[in-house]
């Protein structure tokens, strides 16, 4: 009996239901199947393998190329020497010779495999096809399986030599012994240093990248593990409850085959695992080398050199590169004369020419097209190595300079040809894309299609050129990312900030914040154009609207109406104090001077900038409208408050009264006037409020108001004595005027007193006591007087008479039942 190995590799599979059926008998004791276990019959009752085992093996294998190709980028280990760590993903089936060692156990497993390969083969026969699926994914499998053994063993071979000490680059060696003494270190020594740390940094990109798509398979194949112990379980369930020797023979089938694809999957987890260890390994030996590459860029950079000799040389090896591409594209305009002249004497036998000829022109087209695409791209590549010999210049003086200024100009240089190179790379890189796309269209085209030798022949042409075109892209691309990448470099070497710092550096980087304020000052933000007539004819005068501009003739408008408004208020007092002027009318002119000058100062700044007036003419059309009618209430009230300036009907300590607002005025503005009332509140009326509706004001003319008191007497009083009494104490008092003199009239008979009216005069202002003050003080002193005298101020009476002349009738009324409350009930 043929049993299972003690690692978990499947038995040799020896035979089919199909052909021990044809034989009509058993088959030979000698390859008899082992048993389900116990331990795998537990763990039936998981969901199946899906209905086809073919769709299922080509869905399991999806992965397959892909994983060939990592492990294939991941055969040449890094070049470093580096220990390696043991602890790589351990696969889900158990070990059963933990002391065994890794690759002895793959050799002993992948000879197993082969033995049951063979076996199988011989079983079956090895040129016999055969329509059973089942037999077919069988094959596939223990196929599979031999390779993925020898996968396992090349993995662990590259990680033991990965243990091993490698030999030492001399390159590299004396790479770095030429920077390990003091400087200055040659130019050209550190720039290799640089290329071999981007060499090595971008390896360590693509085993990242490797390792991702690492992770990937792996989470994928976990996952196909999964279904494949899940088949075995349930395999081992069906065939323990088999009954016949034709479904037991099936279910067994099915229960190999499965533990076939179990064993696979984890034979590719180990692969997944060996590799990931191996990426780990790598890029901890290529990170060993970048920081040690980096430790000595940061000491060399800063006395890095570019001699003459160095400077001369590469400028030659750019000549001589750049002599070459003329002498390419001289060639390339002759081929493309010839193809043109061709393609002419093509068309001018078009009348006469054949199907074949029409292939010959449509392909002849597509040549040219092609030269014309090529001779663009050779334009751009001597552009880019015109540009790194003029670069490799500019690197000199800025080596050679310790001018700020010719550094500043050096930076200046090499920045505006590092943004011209990436705006013109991103352009190359779409035309190469298309290029390249271009390509593959034509590739399927032709492995599609079946055609003869002459339409082969001209679809290989025409794919060919397809292809230059695409090379031509990609060499311009190529050219100009090398020269970008030397650019970056130099200016981190001459920037403030980059590793190559120089002790004056400071002053580097003043010139360059300097030169980025100058640039900032001089953006032109848009441009105006004016028209003047000369002798009869229009010309037109362009100019610019920058940023220094714009700020410098704002701070001269601040400047000036600061200026402008300080003398106004001296002016102001001036008029006041020595003039004699109203400080009302002095107000106004100083407002209106200021109006004035700040429209004169607008235009003189205008003119002085060399803005033009017309910058603001587009402002007229485009706010019109949002002036119309989102400020009309604005406009109406300054409009008002100009109105009520010019006429001054309403000045700065008059008293008004405006609807239900009595008070002195304190200000007059262009848009409300300010009143404070009687009681302290200060209220802001809008100035159309003026125009619109009645205005009393009490101080307009003259601010002399007069005054009315009510006094009643007693009926029987000497109103005489009263009357003299009444008037001497408004003469008593200060702020009654004398003239007019105060007045005391006899009014009228009231019902309950003799009515007295005084009437007097006083003057307003905010100096003077208020109305009410006066009429308190007189009420006050009229009250002791009068008592004094003995006359009374009576208070309201009546007489009730009654006529007895008659007895009084006396009725007695019943009262009124009282209504009863609805809410009581």
């Amino acid at each position: 009996m043929m049993r299972t190995p003690a690692d978990g590799s499947p038995a040799p599979l020896t035979g089919t239901p199909g052909r021990r059926r044809a034989a009509g008998n058993e088959a030979p004791s000698a390859v008899r199947r082992h048993a389900p276990s116990p331990a795998r019959q537990c763990h039936a009752g998981r969901r199946p393998l899906p209905a086809e085992p073919a769709a299922w093996w080509r869905q399991s294998l999806a992965w397959q190329p892909l994983l060939a190709l990592l492990l294939l980028l991941l055969g040449t280990p890094a070049e470093a020497q580096f220990p390696w760590s043991k602890a790589n993903s351990a696969p889900p089936a158990a070990s059963a010779e933990p002391a065994e060692k890794p690759r002895d156990k793959a050799a002993r497993n992948l000879a197993e495999a082969r033995r049951q390969q063979e076996a199988f083969r011989l079983e079956q026969g090895v040129a016999r096809p055969t329509e059973d699926p089942l037999v077919s994914d069988r094959r596939r499998l223990l196929d599979r399986l031999v390779v993925s053994y020898g996968e396992q063993i090349k993995l662990l071979d590259d990680l033991e030599n990965l243990e091993r000490p490698r030999p030492t680059d001399l390159q590299q060696l004396d790479l770095l012994a030429s920077l390990s003494g003091p400087g200055p270190y040659p130019a050209l020594r550190v720039d290799a240093l640089r290329d071999a740390q981007q060499a090595v940094r971008n390896l360590m990109q693509r085993l990242k990248a490797a390792d991702r798509a690492l992770d990937t398979l792996q989470t994928g194949q976990l996952d196909e593990h999964r279904k494949a112990s899940e088949a075995v379980r349930l395999a081992e369930d069906r065939l323990s409850r088999a009954r016949g020797d034709e479904a037991t023979d099936h279910e067994r089938d099915q229960r190999d085959t499965n533990l076939l694809r179990r064993k696979l999957a984890e034979t590719q987890l180990v692969n997944i695992g060996l590799a990931k260890d191996k990426i780990a390994a790598e890029t901890k030996a290529l990170q060993a080398r970048d920081t040690e590459m980096e430790r000595v860029l940061v000491r060399v950079l800063p006395g890095q050199e570019l001699s003459k000799d160095d400077l001369e040389q590469q400028q030659a090896l750019l000549r001589k590169e750049l002599k070459q591409i003329n002498s390419e594209a001289e060639r390339l305009l002759a081929e493309n004369s010839r193809h043109a002249a061709e393609r002419e004497r093509l068309v001018a036998a078009a009348g006469r020419g054949s199907a074949q000829s029409a292939q010959r022109l449509h392909l002849l087209d597509a040549r040219l097209e092609s030269d014309r695409i090529r001779l663009l791209a050779l334009s751009w590549v001597q552009t880019v190595a015109q540009e790194s010999i003029d670069a490799w210049a500019q690197r000199y003086v800025g080596f050679q300079s310790q001018d700020a200024a010719t550094r500043q100009a050096v930076v200046a240089w090499l920045t505006r040809t590092r943004d011209e190179l990436e705006s013109r790379r991103q352009l190359v890189q779409q035309l190469a894309q298309e290029a390249r796309a271009e390509v593959r269209e034509e590739e399927a085209r032709i492995a599609a299609g079946t055609p003869g030798a002459t339409t082969a022949a001209q679809q290989a042409e025409l794919l060919a050129a397809l292809r230059e075109r695409s090379l031509a892209f990609e060499r311009v691309e190529r050219m100009g990312t090398a020269l970008l990448r030397q650019l970056e470099r130099w200016l981190a070497d001459f920037g403030f900030s980059g590793s190559g710092a120089h002790s004056g550096d400071w002053r580097l980087a003043a010139a360059q914040v300097t030169e980025t304020l100058k640039g900032i000052w001089n953006f032109e933000m848009f441009a105006v154009d004016e028209s003047t007539i000369i002798d009869g004819k229009s010309v037109t005068v362009s100019y610019g609207v920058t940023v220094g501009k714009s700020i410098g003739a704002l701070l001269l408008f601040l400047l000036g109406y600061w200026l402008f408004a300080a003398l106004s208020r001296r002016l102001q007092r001036v008029m006041v104090q020595r003039f004699g002027v109203d400080q009302q009318l002095a107000s106004v002119i100083r407002r209106w001077a200021m109006i004035a000058l700040g429209v004169l100062l607008v235009v003189f700044i205008l003119n002085l900038a060399r803005i033009p007036l017309t910058v603001f003419a587009f402002l007229g059309g485009a706010l019109a409208i949002g002036v119309g009618f989102g400020t009309q209430t604005i406009i109406k009230n300054v409009i008002s408050g100009i109105i009520v300036l010019f006429e001054r009907k309403i000045r700065v300590g008059d008293i008004i009264q405006l609807g239900g607002t009595t008070g002195h005025v304190v200000a007059v503005d262009l848009r409300a006037t300010t009143v404070r009332g009687f009681d302290g509140v200060e209220a802001l009326i809008p100035n159309s409020s003026f125009l619109e509706n009645q205005v009393v004001n009490w101080t307009y003319s003259n601010p002399r108001i007069r005054r009315e008191l009510r006094i009643g007497i007693a009926y029987g009083s000497p109103t005489r004595r009263a009357a003299e009494i009444i008037a001497g104490c408004a003469q008593d008092h200060g702020e009654v005027l004398k003239d007019p003199p105060p007045e005391v009239f006899f009014e009228d008979f009231a019902d309950s007193a003799l009515l007295l009216v005084l009437v007097f005069w006083v003057e307003l202002g905010p100096q003077r006591a208020p109305g009410r003050r006066v009429d308190s003080d007189l009420r006050y002193a009229i009250e002791k007087r009068l008592g004094t005298a003995g006359i009374a101020i009576p208070f309201p009476q009546r007489d009730l008479h009654l006529d007895t002349s008659q007895p009084l009738a006396v009725r007695i009324a019943p009262q009124a039942e009282a209504p009863r409350d609805a809410g009581a009930a």
